[in-house]
């Protein structure tokens, strides 16, 4: 399957979707840095739409978590969502489910957006991220 990245500012949210289509590998992990760049630019949260995304290896984790800590600096957020049991399984087992939002559809993830605010939460707050059992929502348990 070839790889692809699409990008769109999803009207009236000022969120912006980066959906994937492929493998998520070290071949093409960074075709996610020109939307990571655009979303910290423009100060906008990022929604990054794994739902095509056959295949995760580490470089792709690696560009995720850069994704996730550029967006952190300028305070923003970056949310998941896959229905993938290999990209569910590789986010459990690394923890990384436990420091972003994955969610199974993007109408999930575009409703926790109103719920939590786009910003990255004060550390004095914490009572502003939602939390499920204290980690942050997923749609569904691991198969």
């Amino acid at each position: 399957m070839d790889f692809k990245v699409s990008s769109t500012m999803i009207e009236d949210s000022g969120v912006l979707l980066v959906s994937v289509e492929g493998e998520l590998d070290i071949a093409s992990a960074e075709q996610l840095v020109e939307p990571t760049e655009a979303a910290v630019s423009a100060a906008c949260p990022l929604i990054l739409d794994l739902s095509q995304c056959s295949f995760i290896d580490s470089s792709g984790l690696r560009s995720v978590l850069h994704a996730n800590h550029a967006l952190s600096e300028v305070g923003m957020r970056l949310v998941l969502v896959t229905d993938q049991p290999q990209a569910k399984k590789l986010l459990s087992l690394t923890d990384i489910d436990q420091r972003l939002p994955v969610f199974t559809t993007l109408d999930e993830a575009l409703a926790w957006f109103p719920a939590v605010g786009a910003k990255v939460p004060d550390a004095a707050e914490p009572s502003t991220i939602a939390l499920t059992n204290g980690r942050p929502p997923t749609a569904a348990p691991l198969p």
